[in-house]
């Protein structure tokens, strides 16, 4: 929650009342290890903060799956374009470790913002973050090789090549978990 009040009071200019006021419309949801937060076909209508643990995002295809983003401890969480438009989501949001969240839903947010338009200041926050990740990783995979890729990942993820398992991480850079091993046995021969 530390994260939550510099993000109100530091990031936003919001008061401490602003906290105040949006944590007593928070709930707190447990996850247990590989249970899903939501699934595909669902209605997203949370947006929360991973107080502890960490969660995947990926999307079914042909029987496949395929990683598009993580979730670590103090990052927002939410299938954000489905909570946007309230139209049912194509991922899944999965955690990999048991998770705690805190969330407030679509229609709290939005009661909050009715009474009190500097909450737009907090959807705006949460837009830009999850644009601008969006906008990194899209540009990744135009502009970069798998292995700037790989060295980008600890830079949006601090810590994550602990927390997440290989196969995960090769999936969300877009190549086979092998070819992630051939590239870090490259970069430590290099080293």
């Amino acid at each position: 929650m530390e994260t939550l009040i510099t993000i109100f009071i530091e990031k936003l200019g919001l008061e401490k009342r602003h906290f105040e006021k949006f944590s007593n419309e928070m709930y707190t949801k447990i996850v247990k290890k590989k249970e899903h937060l939501i699934i595909e076909g669902s209605v997203c209508k949370f947006i929360g903060v991973v107080t502890s643990g960490t969660l995947r995002s990926y999307i079914r295809n042909n029987g496949e799956e395929f990683n598009n983003d993580f979730y670590l401890e103090n990052s927002f969480v939410s299938a954000y374009t489905s909570y946007l438009t309230q139209m049912p989501t194509n991922c899944n949001i999965q955690a990999l470790t048991d998770v705690e969240i805190n969330y407030i839903t679509y229609n709290q947010l939005n009661k909050l913002i009715a009474e009190d338009s500097d909450f737009l200041k907090l959807g705006k926050y949460i837009s830009d973050n999850y644009f601008i990740r969006k906008c990194k990783r899209e540009t990744s995979f135009l502009k970069n090789t798998a292995s700037e890729r790989l060295e980008n990942l600890s830079t949006i993820f601090p810590g994550i090549e602990q927390q997440v398992s290989q196969y995960h991480i090769a999936s969300y850079l877009g190549i086979k978990p092998e070819s992630l091993s051939r590239i870090k046995l490259l970069t430590y021969i290099k080293k």
